[in-house]
């Protein structure tokens, strides 16, 4: 075989030596993977406060300049981060499927603060997941946080932005 062959090769089996290696690849979309970077940081930032294998609950995101609300983009960002979460071992309850939370179809969830140490008692879910964002002119800054509920402690927080495209547009329109 020519030395180019071997080359060749040699570059084949490290390229699938490195795709196998059991790690799990980001998406390449900017803003998936922007919430996939934060929920590793949230992981991280919140160390010993979360236990692998342990429950928490996500909550759609609201708009930060009226928090009762949320749209498309809200929805997704939780639900983005929540996707890294379970990759990295750990584990949500589906509020969605629950009827035991305020859920506005128009909306998304929303833990409502009298709620959610109830709902974290009935889920044994000792976290939850918030976020609010905040369209501006060429971005959408987002803050990811997570709360411990037996005392309303954050244990982790975040601060990100992603590109506010015709895509964000379209998402962060109010649902009619």
């Amino acid at each position: 075989m020519s030395r180019t062959g071997v080359l060749v090769l040699l570059c084949l089996a490290l390229t699938v030596s490195a795709c196998s290696s059991g790690k799990i690849k980001t998406s390449n979309n900017r803003v998936i993977a922007s919430h996939h970077d934060a929920a590793r940081y949230l992981i991280q930032m919140a160390g010993s406060n979360l236990q692998p294998g342990g429950r928490m609950i996500a909550a759609s995101f609201a708009d930060v300049n009226n928090l009762t609300t949320s749209s498309t983009f809200g929805r997704m960002a939780s639900q983005q981060l929540v996707s890294q979460f379970v990759i990295e071992g750990y584990s949500f309850v589906e509020v969605l499927m629950r009827d035991n939370i305020y859920i506005d179809s128009q909306q998304g969830e929303f833990l409502l603060s009298r709620a959610v140490s109830d709902i974290s008692d009935t889920h044994n879910a000792p976290v939850v997941l918030v976020g609010t964002y905040a369209p501006a002119d060429d971005n959408v800054f987002v803050t990811a946080k997570l709360i411990r509920t037996t005392d309303n402690v954050i244990v982790a927080s975040y601060d990100y932005a992603v590109p506010y495209t015709r895509d964000m547009r379209n998402l962060l329109r109010p649902m009619r």
